[in-house]
Order: structure tokens, then C-alpha cells, then sequence
């Protein structure tokens, strides 16, 4: 009889087993280092496109600080100039319409004001103030139109700028008012 043995000094196994742990620890450092790579390109790519952009930045500055372009700065210059002039003359316009009466606006006024029987002789305008003279048939028709004007309250005015005249056929009169609104743009 043969003596059998059912010690097993050596396991037919281990072998793989010993392959196994060696490739995976392999596969283990090969994701590490990718994962390693990967992530500094992620945290280095904004520094790296921050710069780029810095150097296109450049390029583009010294291209607009060449001397072809100087032309093109003076004109621009100059036009920002007379933009920032004519501004302030518009600011001047504006002042003086937001002082004033507009003229037609005025003679519009006196116009719907007049009533029949009363003929104007002469409409004086200047910035705020309006001088009317005329004649009407008699002191009634006057006083209606001096009532008219005093009721639309745009203009005020004052004893001292009014005259009456009385001859045989007509009462002539004279009146200066004072614009109580102001006209124009109030930008």
C-alpha cells in the first residue's frame, strides 16, 4: 500500500493568487497617478487660460498703442470736445426756454383772449413779459379782455403796466403782462 500524503505542502493556486495582488496593486497606482494628473490639469487650466487671455490682452494693447492709430485718438479727442461744448450749450438753450414763454404760445393766448369789438395794435414780446396794445369800441369790450387774460392765470399783471385812453369813437389801451409759468424743456 502507498502512503498517501493529505498534507498539501504546496497550494497549485498560489501562484494566480501572487499574480493577482501584484496586477492589482498595479492597476491601483495607474488610477492614482491618472487621477493625480487629471486633477492638477483640472486646478492648473484656469491659470493657464488666465494667462493666455493676459497675453492676447497685450497684444491687443500694443496694437492699439501704435502709431497708426494716433490719428484716430486726436479725432476722438477733438469729438468728445465739441460733444462735451455743444452739451453745455444745450444745457444754456434749456435754461433760458424754462424761463421763457414760447412766443406762439403767448400770442395764442392773446389771440383766444380777444374778444369782438377789441383790435390789437401791436404785441411786444420779450423772454417773459408780453406788452399788448390796442383799441376797442368801448371800456366794456376792455375790461373783458383784460378779465379774460386775468382768468387764465399763465400771465400777471400789474397797475403800474396798464394805460387806458378814452376818445370820442374808442377806448384805446395798453397793458404789459408777466408770464407766471415757465416755458421750454425743463431737462
Amino acid at each position: 500500500m502507498k502512503d498517501i500524503n493529505f498534507l498539501v505542502s504546496e497550494n497549485p493556486f498560489e501562484r494566480e493568487l501572487k499574480k493577482e495582488k501584484k496586477s492589482a496593486s498595479a492597476v491601483k497606482v495607474i488610477a492614482l497617478v491618472l487621477v493625480m494628473a487629471v486633477g492638477t490639469a483640472i486646478l492648473l487650466a484656469p491659470g493657464i487660460y488666465v494667462r493666455i487671455l493676459d497675453g492676447r490682452a497685450l497684444a491687443v494693447e500694443q496694437k492699439l498703442t501704435d502709431a497708426k492709430y494716433s490719428e484716430v485718438r486726436t479725432v476722438k479727442a477733438q469729438l468728445a470736445n465739441v460733444t462735451r461744448k455743444v452739451d453745455n450749450k444745450k444745457a444754456v438753450i434749456n435754461g433760458i426756454d424754462a424761463r421763457n414763454i414760447p412766443a406762439s404760445q403767448a400770442l395764442l393766448i392773446i389771440e383766444n383772449a380777444l374778444p369782438s369789438g377789441c383790435y390789437l395794435r401791436s404785441v411786444k414780446f420779450s423772454g417773459n413779459s408780453v406788452s399788448v396794445s390796442g383799441v376797442a369800441e368801448n371800456s366794456l369790450i376792455v375790461s373783458d379782455f383784460l378779465g379774460k387774460m386775468d382768468r387764465l392765470k399763465l400771465f400777471e399783471s400789474s397797475s403800474q403796466g396798464m394805460s387806458l385812453k378814452e376818445t370820442q369813437s374808442a377806448v384805446e389801451f395798453s397793458v404789459t403782462y408777466t408770464a407766471k409759468i415757465e416755458g421750454g424743456n425743463r431737462k
